[in-house]
């Protein structure tokens, strides 16, 4: 009978030892225990573990989720993230669609770990950032863009991007995930339309730019050849009013007198040598 006992004890001892199972959760992750019958079934109240961890085979299960940043890209290009097209749309103010590529990269708060499985039910994280993450990410932006233009989207858009953020990241803060980069991968894309609208008027404000910096060259050309003429007209002016003194200077500083002696003066004592009657000198010699 002792025996038998021992026995017993040995064999419920190996099957227990048997149902034990042991994992290790490595840096950069975290577990956690889930029950997988009984009335109980479902997340422990346990804190998220790191280590080596201690389970039931049978009865439970360790899921791992990464505490390390995960990084997502949704672009129209296929060569990028997955061969789909899973470019983002949403719609503006003056309800124009447009599309984007969006880059987005997140980190899970290891705390919230287990409150985050109770709510998505998958340790794929994949899932989560292909399906909700990405449907809240369309959400947001539709909700965001509302209120602006396609100018504002087009051209500085950093102010819309930081209320997408701030509205994504309000709704996320609740499951433990926390937004560590997002934004634009190149420019947005409204209808062609647009585009060609955009880019006429782009062309049209560079043309009355150029025309703006030719009206004012010309200006100051004008101007450079109403200043040369004035100065030209006070130098002409400056020179005529001094010949006209120098004249006046002159003119009275002469006389009958010095005039007859400025011909005598230069007289070199030869008559001259006239033909035909009536002929005679032609200098009158003061007899006095």
């Amino acid at each position: 009978m002792n025996r038998l006992k021992l026995a017993l004890v040995i064999g419920v001892a190996l099957t227990m030892t048997g149902c034990g199972g042991c994992t290790r959760v490595g840096p950069g992750y975290v577990g956690i225990v889930t029950k997988q019958v009984g009335t109980d079934r479902g997340v422990q109240d346990y804190p998220a573990l790191t280590g080596w961890v201690f389970y039931n085979i049978f009865t439970e299960n360790v899921l791992e989720y990464p505490t390390f940043m995960q990084t997502v890209v949704w672009t129209q290009n296929t060569a990028e993230g997955k061969p789909v097209n899973e470019e983002i749309t949403f719609t503006n103010k003056d309800s124009m669609q447009i599309a984007a590529d969006i880059s987005l990269a997140y980190t899970l708060e290891r705390d919230k770990v287990p409150a985050f499985y109770v709510k998505f039910r998958s340790d794929e994280l994949d899932k989560f950032t292909m399906g909700f993450l990405r449907n809240l990410a369309r959400e947001k932006f539709d909700k965001v863009a509302g209120r602006y233009s396609i100018e504002q989207i087009m051209g500085d858009n950093a102010t819309m991007l930081k209320d997408v953020r701030s509205e994504f990241q309000t709704d996320l803060d609740q499951y433990g995930v926390h937004i560590e980069q997002f934004g634009f991968i190149g420019a947005p894309r409204p209808p062609a339309s647009v585009i060609e609208a955009i880019n006429l008027k782009v062309k049209a404000n560079q043309i009355a730019m150029q025309k703006q910096i030719e009206i004012t060259q010309q200006e100051a050309e004008a101007k450079k050849r109403v200043a040369d003429a004035d100065g030209y007209a006070k130098a002409t002016l400056i020179r005529a009013e001094a010949e006209a003194e120098a004249n006046r200077k002159v003119a009275a500083s002469l006389s009958s007198t010095l005039v007859e002696w400025k011909k005598l003066d230069k007289w070199n004592g030869q008559l001259s040598m006239v033909s035909g009657s009536g002929a005679g000198i032609l200098l009158n010699v003061p007899t006095k």
